[in-house]
């Protein structure tokens, strides 16, 4: 009986999903925006001033916006390819600490270091090609695959590196963070700096993940949820870097030709 009893659901289910969508031929423009929450696996900030310093990452705030064309190959099944824009990446917590033993500190002298508004920001162009099982009226199961191509790349931080007098209890030189080093900074120069550099050429531009989730539609408005799995080591300098994606679209969907 109680077999009986979920085959009879389920073949309910997918009559209900089959009569409720009702657009077998159906081709759809579906404008998309969103917003999502993305992090770079196996990523960290190195401080310079001393050894590495992994520094813990947050959920980084971004957008994204495009379309999709679906076309359903039955009632219950639909297939979309899409394009859109994608602001991904990572950003990190702030960070501070006094060094008391580096090399290359004088005697009686301390090294403060705070680094803050750390970002990793990486724009990709995406095409995400999905399938669409609607088990019932208004809800789809998504999966595919996706491809990213990476526009650009940018770092950035705010940072103060200074040394400190310990025995007269005063700051005794602010420095400058260059790709050789540290550099002294003059009594004229600003001591709160800005590291801002575009790092395209630190990242593969090729990307490949597996976008899955649930959407659901009523009056032609779609609202999906969805989690990409990140496939590619896109960092050329670290191993094991990938993106990771969590995003929340809206749509509206345009029928094209069918019913």
């Amino acid at each position: 009986m109680k077999i009986s009893g979920i085959l009879l659901l389920a073949l309910s289910l997918f009559s209900l999903g089959a009569n409720a969508q009702g657009r077998a031929g159906q081709l759809s423009l579906i404008p998309r925006v969103g917003f999502s929450l993305t992090r770079l696996s196996n990523d960290y900030l190195q401080i310079v001033a001393s050894d590495l310093e992994k520094v813990d990452q947050r959920l980084k705030p971004a957008v994204e916006g495009g379309f999709d064309v679906e076309y359903m190959a039955t009632s219950f099944i639909g297939i979309t390819a899409g394009a859109k824009y994608s602001l991904q990446g990572a950003k990190f917590k702030d960070f501070s600490k006094v060094y008391t033993d580096l090399p290359s500190l004088k005697e009686g002298h301390n090294r403060f270091v705070n680094f803050s508004r750390a970002a990793t920001d990486l724009h990709y162009i995406q095409v995400p090609l999905m399938l669409h099982i609607y088990p019932c009226k208004g809800l789809s199961i998504d999966a595919g695959i996706q491809y990213g191509y990476l526009i650009s790349a940018k770092e950035s931080f705010n940072y103060v590196i200074c040394d400190l007098d310990t025995k007269n209890n005063k700051v005794t030189g602010y420095y400058d963070y260059t790709a050789e080093g540290l550099k002294s900074l003059s009594d004229g120069d600003d001591k709160y700096r800005k590291y801002r550099e575009t790092a395209t050429d630190n990242y593969k531009r090729n990307d490949f993940s597996i976008p899955v989730g649930i959407s659901y539609e009523t009056d032609d408005v779609i609202l999906s949820l969805r989690y990409n799995i990140g496939l590619t080591d896109i960092s050329k300098e670290m191993e094991k870097m990938r993106n990771q994606v969590f995003s929340l679209s809206i749509g509206y969907r345009i029928p094209l030709l069918g019913n």
